[in-house]
């Protein structure tokens, strides 16, 4: 089995960074991709961020010319109709950091700049963020036509025995919105632009969808008829004099992003995306994202992260079944001592079970309690969706197992024991933040 690079699918962060290389002049493309791929080493991954690294397809053609899947190849312009459409800006690398703060994202991306400074240069680099609940700066939603986490693999990966199985073809375009000219319309109008309510994100009928509805144009299918996904991770980037929309999306086969740019700019059907007349891209590259397997990375193997949890109190009922199934979701974080996992106040994008080092937990300043091998924190802000209640550092060099909130909410949902001993110990927390009760 291969394992997939997992920021692929982390949910929960807020806080991004794109950047996208070009190998040095007169520095040999293999040896500079195989130094990107060590960016997946502590000296990056440590901080707790998600880290994603793909490759343009001249670089991965050097670095695994037996692993090309099928359709690899750069991003080709699009000229579609009325003088509208999407340049090609193709680059050698691309690293997506995400995390649950700025400064974490800040420092990870300087420590992947400065690692790879000798062979490559950033060509690019956006900032960007999640607007309000996972909204587009034009006020709608984002990412709703996405399948469920659980299916999102099969719309993202490569299938298994093709070339390149359990790897991604990404799409990066960076989106400029003309938010006054779309603000000049009433809401029912922009609604009619999206084909989906605004408040709610709602999608109109097919009746009521006009042709050149945004969902309308963006979906795509199969010569039967069958719809072919694809898996977005966009999030906005904002600047006074220029905003828009960081278009990331990952599929299994390149052809589905050129069947929806085909009918966003009317080159399928002479009907354009309306969007388009609101929103341009100033940018597109297409890349590679490898599986674990295949960056040559010393992962542990399913079976040796079955043998970590079942070394583990919280995880000591589990069935075999049910430990392969948790060791598939889970991550393995290491930390220095002084590192920051989590920090009170901010969302949370994470499970944390510690297996090797200490932490200590603190609220308003004040230690709550230190903790050790088997111990875990970070569920509160994951069941009732609200900020983290504690801050939470390292005290020696740290090792956790890290599951992201929509993975967390699947393990307890299949395992009434692990629900009811998280359940035990949130009582406990929370029954230690209460006064004592007068009872004179």
């Amino acid at each position: 089995m291969r394992l997939p690079q997992f920021g692929i699918f982390a949910q929960g962060t807020v806080a991004h960074e794109f950047i996208e290389f070009d190998v040095r002049a007169g520095v040999d493309k293999a040896e500079a991709g195989r130094l990107i791929t060590q960016l997946e080493q502590p000296a990056v991954s440590a901080g707790g961020v998600n880290l994603v690294l793909a490759f343009g397809p001249d670089l991965w053609r050097r670095l695994a010319p037996d692993e090309l899947p099928a359709g690899l190849g750069p991003f080709r312009e699009v000229i579609g109709l009325g003088g509208k459409g999407a340049p090609s800006t193709q680059h050698d690398a691309f690293v997506w950091i995400s995390g649950s703060t700025r400064d974490i994202v800040f420092e990870q991306s300087r420590a992947a700049v400065k690692a790879v400074a000798d062979v490559a240069v950033v060509a690019t680099e956006q900032a960007c963020f999640v607007h309000r609940d996972s909204r587009d700066l034009l006020g709608f939603i984002d990412g709703t036509k996405n399948p469920p986490v659980l299916e999102a693999p099969l719309a993202a990966l490569v299938p298994a025995g093709e070339p390149g199985a359990g790897g991604s073809h990404v799409l990066v375009m960076r989106w400029i919105h003309d938010l006054a000219l779309f603000e000049t319309l009433p809401v029912s109008e922009q609604e009619r632009v999206f084909g989906r309510t605004k408040s709610d994100s709602v999608e109109f009928s097919d009746e009521e969808k006009p042709a050149t509805a945004h969902i309308a144009r963006v979906e795509i299918e199969d010569e039967h008829g069958e719809e072919l996904q694809i898996y977005r991770r966009s999030v906005p980037y904002m600047r006074l004099a220029e905003h828009g929309l960081y278009f990331v999306a990952f599929a299994a086969e390149p052809i589905r992003f050129e069947r929806m740019l085909q009918r966003m700019f009317g080159l399928a059907d002479g009907q354009r995306d309306r969007l388009t007349d609101f929103s341009r891209p100033v940018s597109g590259a297409l890349y590679f994202a490898p599986p674990l397997t295949l960056l040559g990375l010393k992962e542990e193997t399913l079976h040796e992260r079955e043998e970590v949890l079942r070394g583990i109190p919280l995880f000591a009922t589990c069935s075999a079944h049910d430990l392969t199934s948790i060791a598939s979701r889970v991550q393995t974080r290491e930390y220095p001592a002084g590192a920051t996992l989590c920090t009170q106040g901010q969302p949370g994008d994470g499970f944390f079970v510690i297996v090797d080092g200490r932490a200590e937990a603190r609220r308003d300043g004040s230690v709550l309690r230190s903790m050790g091998p088997g111990d875990f924190f970070g569920e509160i802000a994951l069941i009732d969706e609200g900020p983290r209640t504690a801050t939470v550092t390292s005290s020696t060099p740290l090792r956790c197992l890290m599951i992201g909130s929509s993975e967390f909410r699947d393990v307890l949902g299949q395992n009434a024991d692990i629900a009811v001993r998280i359940l035990d110990a949130v009582t406990r927390r929370l029954r230690g933040m209460l006064p004592p009760i007068d009872q004179g």
